[in-house]
């Protein structure tokens, strides 16, 4: 089993991505989670949501698969955290 994590903010309290057995994950400690086939991403955007706020988008074959709204500084991160993992399994 092969697993990746990345929690969001301090110890994770922002939520947190995981990818495991071919899945992305999300899970916020409010309730809001999401699962989505890597294979089905192709990219990975962060739009303005507001003042200091941004909402990361996954984007697949053109349609919307997923969003959550956090912090613009956060959002960049898991961003960046996002494809460089979809780009070291795709070098696999």
């Amino acid at each position: 089993m092969n697993s990746q994590k990345f929690n969001i903010g301090f110890l994770g309290l922002a939520g947190k991505f995981f990818i495991e057995n071919g899945f992305l994950n999300y899970s916020h400690p409010y309730g809001k989670s999401f699962r989505i086939r890597t294979d089905d991403i192709e990219t990975v955007i962060v739009d303005t949501a507001g003042t200091g706020e941004g909402e990361l988008k996954i984007i697949g074959k053109g349609t919307e698969l997923a969003k959550v709204k956090m912090l613009t500084a956060l959002a960049n991160g898991c961003q960046e955290w996002i494809l460089s993992q979809l780009s070291s399994s795709s070098n696999s």
